[in-house]
């Protein structure tokens, strides 16, 4: 594979195409291909992270564990990297890194990775630029999560995850995992996907979503989405 192909391939992630072909060059020797395969961990909570993994397709969600259950604090796709740890001096894992829509990723070792930041200034800006806009996200799904109702938030996660899966118009999605997404029990999710179908903005059979009115399902969400959008498309604008 050439270099121009491969840096073309690297830029479906948006972290990667924030970086010059130089830098990617510097980047590539430690850099292996894996596929996202649904319910695969990736890391566990307070695990010493071994791995940085850049999808280039697919979703990740980052879980959190408590005795009432399990609940997503934040997903994770072509926009950024699992293992942001490391831009901020940790090498433990602080959530359980959970594949939910099927893709690839790019993976490097953690201690290659911070080798190359401290040698490359803009490989240390890019990884801060994307916990920047991790943060922005997290204290978004805060308040989100306080103040909308669970169709809101089922509209905004479906739109989160078109976005992240590359647009795909279909993928799968039990509704048992999607009421672990929301941290709601499934009947609020089956009344939110049956309001959500009877609308005309999706379809849902035998765990696969189908988005049939994007426009729509924009609509219908809360402004969580928007908001968080637009932060990601100030923050690493896509190439």
């Amino acid at each position: 594979m050439s270099s121009d192909t491969r840096n073309s391939l690297l830029r479906q992630n948006r972290v990667l195409a924030s970086l010059a072909d130089r830098t990617l060059d510097q980047l590539a020797p430690h850099l292996e291909t894996v596929p996202l395969v649904p319910r695969n961990v990736l890391c566990e909570a307070g695990e010493r992270l071994e791995f940085v993994h850049f999808p280039l397709a697919g979703v990740v969600c980052l879980m959190a564990s408590l005795r009432e259950g399990i609940a997503e604090t934040a997903a994770v796709g072509a926009e950024g990297f699992i293992g942001l740890e490391c831009a901020l001096g940790g090498d433990s894992a602080l959530s359980r890194a959970l594949v939910q829509l099927p893709g690839s990723a790019v993976r490097m070792p953690l201690e290659a990775l911070r080798a190359l930041a401290a040698r490359h200034e803009d490989v240390r800006h890019v990884l801060l630029r994307y916990v920047r806009f991790f943060v922005i996200q997290a204290l978004q799904s805060v308040a989100c999560n306080s103040l909308h109702s669970v169709d809101e938030r089922c509209a905004k996660w479906l739109l989160t995850a078109h976005d992240r899966s590359g647009l795909a118009q279909s993928f799968p999605l039990t509704q048992e995992f999607l009421a672990e997404m929301l941290g709601v029990h499934r009947p609020s999710v089956t009344i939110a996907a049956r309001t959500l179908q009877r609308a005309g903005l999706i379809r849902y059979s035998r765990g696969i979503i189908v988005i049939t009115d994007r426009e729509g399902l924009e609509e219908a969400a809360c402004e969580c989405y928007g908001v968080i959008r637009r932060a990601l498309d100030e923050i690493l604008p896509a190439h």
